[in-house]
């Protein structure tokens, strides 16, 4: 099957970067030419890494997809496309709760003239989240099945998990 040509953008905190989010980056990038996966700083928030973490936990999860771009981003999503001729947000979910979320962040976009695409998650990591991972480390528990190694191993190096 030929990949549809245009580029989309995955944003998100990723703060850290899991299997879940692992998941929907993989099929996105077996369907679309080009990927953009964006750490974006909501200066409304408080992070457990850096962005030059969340970076690079992203790169090294990533570092395997060929058509997988890593960026960060201070700024809006959709100022994020129309800069990089983006044409297409993907964002998964994993519950009622987390589509009704989505679903008005997919209306915000639509108005500034970009559409979204949801994606239910791979039921067997539905039940994984950032925070949940940031609970295990905080907590010096693994996070096997919850992280990507590299993601883990990473952690283990910063001396957090």
């Amino acid at each position: 099957m030929a990949k549809d040509k245009r580029s989309v953008i995955l944003p998100g905190s990723y703060d850290p970067v899991t299997l879940g989010h692992l998941d929907v980056i993989r099929r996105a990038a077996e369907e679309y030419s080009e990927v953009y996966a964006v750490v974006f700083i909501n200066p409304e928030k408080t992070y457990t890494f850096s962005v030059e973490e969340r970076v690079a936990m992203l790169m090294l999860a990533t570092e395997d997809i060929e058509n997988c771009i890593v960026s960060y981003s201070p700024g809006r999503v959709v100022d994020y496309m129309r800069d990089h001729d983006i044409d297409l947000i993907v964002k998964g979910y994993r519950s009622d709760a987390d589509l009704e979320y989505e679903r008005k962040q997919a209306e915000y976009n639509l108005r500034h003239g970009y559409e979204t695409r949801l994606v239910l998650s791979d039921p067997a990591l539905s039940h994984i989240s950032s925070t949940l991972a940031r609970e295990r480390i905080l907590r010096g528990e693994s996070t096997e099945g919850i992280l990507p190694d590299a993601v883990a191993e990473f952690i283990k190096e910063s001396g957090r998990g």
